[in-house]
């Protein structure tokens, strides 16, 4: 009997002996897989953190061979050889009757305020010639900087459009405001002349002041 008992006895020791393996085992794997997790959430982090920092760059030429590369980091626009502190990157096409209707008012727009704001607009989607758009400009009397580089003025286009909650599809004009670098609004298809320079004396007034 007194056998008996020791035999179950040891046993008893053995199985909870194998449990208390299999537990510190298991803790020993949930901390190992936590460490595991926690690398992964600091490699992403890191990951998200270059990606914000990566720089992009974008040239836009006129037909005079004038130009001003737009550097972007960080959600920072910097244009090189542009001193005003307010920017209108405008997409057009010759074809658009919208974007032709514009052109008188931001011609307006840039005699105006000619000394705080520079009129960047980009011909995109356009079968137009070199010869075409020259004819084009003198006759619609443009009064600010038209980039006539197509591809580039679409790869940033590409750039910017998904930012403002657009498709590739989006709607001409298309007109972008940025102040001292950083984006402030835009505006889609055509704008009264009132409402853009209600919005640019507004951001005077805070430069300013």
């Amino acid at each position: 009997m007194k056998k008996t008992l020791y035999l179950i006895l040891i046993a008893f020791l053995f199985i909870s002996c194998s449990n208390e393996e299999k537990k510190e085992t298991k803790k020993d794997s949930n901390i190992e897989t936590k460490q595991k997790i926690s690398e992964k959430v600091v490699q992403k982090t890191e990951i998200s953190h270059k990606a914000s920092s990566q720089e992009y760059k974008f040239t836009f030429q006129d037909l005079k061979n004038h130009t001003t590369t737009l550097h972007i980091k960080d959600d920072v626009y910097h244009f090189s050889n542009i001193k005003q502190p307010i920017i209108m990157v405008t997409f057009f096409a010759t074809w658009c009757p919208p974007c032709r209707g514009e052109i008188p008012h931001l011609s307006n727009l840039q005699k105006k305020f000619k000394k705080h704001l520079f009129i960047l607009s980009a011909l995109v989607s356009d079968d137009c010639s070199d010869e075409k758009l020259k004819k084009f400009t003198i006759s619609q009397k443009v009064g600010f900087f038209i980039a006539s580089n197509q591809k580039e003025n679409l790869k940033f286009a590409h750039f910017i459009t998904p930012k403002l909650g657009l498709t590739r599809e989006f709607p001409l004009p298309l007109m972008i405001l940025f102040v001292n670098g950083k984006y402030f609004t835009h505006y889609e298809g055509m704008m009264p002349e009132e409402m853009i320079e209600s919005d640019i004396k507004q951001v005077l007034e805070k430069i300013n002041n």
